[in-house]
């Protein structure tokens, strides 16, 4: 199963659910369609990369266990002067990096599985409320065709989707307290490691996140402005239950929205993604 793919679903099925609600004088779904237009995710993404990470732990992994192999054949010659056991430290301080390598690695991996899974659950509950929003739309479209009455039709399909969007938003901040926790625990591996290093006199991995997260400034200025034109256009496409949007701009956000999930990118920032360099990097425009 394709999620990112039944996430566009969702939203398409979710967004014509609020269009007909909204024609049949129930606006109350229009919140449902901003938040179903930011939670569009590829958690295949994440899968993938947790395991590339894993392969850098067993590559990380094999390394040191053919390094202890070949030194310890060293040690066992009997060379102990000074440069022996300079010698010694100097291969015990490369075996420690590379067990930091494995560790990171390690946790690495179980935050993006635990990320990526937690992504791809969020998709199958988001297409479920999709659903019971169409579901709610034929009802109310039945009563408003039939002899029942379409008042009380309104009145009970508001307080469901009323009902709905407060479970939608407690799952949602449930998903949000996770992802931070991921990116926390992320953090922390690094803060870890780095802060060993420094206590022990070597500041190199002090300067590498330095020189990494500046290597990576251009993605981070870009990620940031494409963060605020989606969550613009979410305001913009669903705005709040208790404030009323203009008329004409959910239309108008409907539109860009259309376009960003048929293309991939946001209509804006997305032309202007910094082209990574063959290390990595990103460039400056000035660069």
């Amino acid at each position: 199963m394709n999620l990112a793919h039944l996430g566009q679903r969702s939203l398409m099925l979710g967004a014509g659910a609020a269009v007909t609600l909204s024609a049949l004088g129930v606006p109350a779904a229009w919140p449902f369609a901003g938040k179903m237009y930011v939670h569009q995710y590829t958690p295949q993404a994440f899968f993938d990369a947790a395991d590339a990470w894993l392969d850098v732990h067993d590559r990380a992994s094999d390394t040191r266990r053919n390094v202890r192999d070949l030194t310890r054949g060293v040690a066992a010659s009997g060379w102990r002067s000074e440069d022996g056991r300079a010698f010694e430290q100097r291969v015990d301080a490369y075996l420690a990096g590379l067990r930091g390598i494995e560790l990171r690695a390690v946790v690495t991996a179980l935050v993006l599985h635990t990320a990526g899974a937690a992504l791809a659950a969020f998709i199958l509950f988001q297409f479920l409320v999709a659903a019971a929003l169409a579901a709610v739309a034929a009802w109310v479209l039945v009563a408003a065709v039939t002899p029942f009455s379409l008042m009380a039709a309104r009145t009970a399909a508001t307080q469901c989707l009323t009902r709905l969007f407060s479970v939608y938003r407690t799952t949602e901040k449930l998903l949000d307290q996770l992802l931070h926790g991921c990116a926390a625990a992320l953090t922390a591996t690094v803060a870890v490691q780095v802060g060993r290093e420094v206590l022990r006199g070597d500041d190199t991995a002090l300067k590498d996140l330095a020189s990494a997260t500046m290597a990576q400034g251009p993605l981070l200025v870009w990620g940031t402005a494409n963060r605020v034109e989606r969550d613009l256009t979410a305001h913009a496409l669903g705005g709040r239950p208790s404030s009323p949007l203009p008329a004409g701009l959910p239309q108008v956000a409907g539109a860009k929205a259309a376009y960003d999930v048929s293309t991939g990118s946001q209509a804006i920032t997305g032309r202007h993604l910094p082209e990574q360099g063959a290390d990595g990097s990103y460039s400056f425009p000035w660069e």
